[in-house]
């Protein structure tokens, strides 16, 4: 993960990447007035520092910036023994960025076609829309107007993650190439023609970072990443939406066919 790649996240996110690729290194994170460093080992946290102060209250800070630039070094190691070693799983303390009823990626189709934004003469139409169903009557003796967030465990993360991986097993298959297979291992692949993209793709017509693939449980999303030569699905401008294994993807000039295993 380099700085360019980090940007495209949230902190959230990043931090959970990190925990869940097991990674270790130094996640550097820059506020306007403010600095702090959390140093990982296997994905979890074994220190955090913040000028001369150390502790878990620093990563929690961290979580609560709003205007932070960040980077990623591989393999640091905190300079010194920690006066405060940590072992703390970050995981307890993230939003479950990958929640999709919280912020849904795209809206819910009543067809399984890909949901698209069609570029015409510099206007576009957004996707279509179901009509939403009607919400479900309250019971007025259990009504509590308390909401409760539920974060899962790490373990409860991997749990999901396989399964999604066990019940969507994509792969992009090169349409001039066809040996030339890219499967989709992760639940959340960036591709670009940087190297430290999930899947890195080396061509000219391909941005650095190009697009991210999703797997979610309403199938595979795919999100253009305000590409120069765009993507497209079938021929047609995609911005954001579902896509079906037998279409053709295409990023840049280079096209792919998903297949489904």
């Amino acid at each position: 993960m380099d700085s360019s790649i980090l940007q495209l996240f949230s902190v959230e996110e990043i931090l959970d990447r990190i925990t869940q690729r097991k990674l270790t290194g130094c996640f550097h994170a820059f506020a306007p007035k403010e600095s702090a460093n959390l140093f990982f080992k296997s994905g979890v946290v074994i220190a955090a520092v913040k000028g001369k102060t150390e502790g878990e209250p620093i990563v929690k800070q961290v979580l609560g910036w709003k205007e932070a630039r960040y980077f990623w070094e591989p393999d640091a190691a905190p300079p010194t023994p920690p006066v405060q070693p940590l072992k703390l799983d970050v995981t307890g303390l993230l939003p479950n960025p990958r929640a999709e009823e919280k912020q849904p990626l795209a809206p819910a189709l009543t067809a399984s076609r890909p949901v698209i934004s069609i570029a015409s003469k510099g206007k576009s139409t957004g996707p279509l829309t179901s009509s939403p169903s009607p919400a479900p009557a309250k019971n007025k003796q259990f009504d509590n107007t308390a909401t409760t967030t539920f974060t899962p465990s790490a373990e409860v993360r991997a749990a999901q993650d396989e399964a999604l991986l066990n019940k969507y097993k994509f792969s992009l298959v090169s349409v001039d190439y066809p040996d030339q297979r890219y499967k989709l291992t992760q639940v959340s692949n960036l591709i670009g023609r940087n190297s430290a993209c999930d899947i890195p793709i080396s061509h000219p017509s391909i941005s650095r970072q190009h697009c991210l693939v999703q797997l979610t449980n309403r199938g595979l999303h795919v999100k253009d990443l305000d590409t120069t030569n765009g993507t497209k699905v079938n021929g047609i401008v995609l911005r954001e939406g579902y896509i079906n294994a037998g279409d053709k993807l295409t990023f840049g000039h280079l096209a792919f066919v998903v297949e489904k295993e």
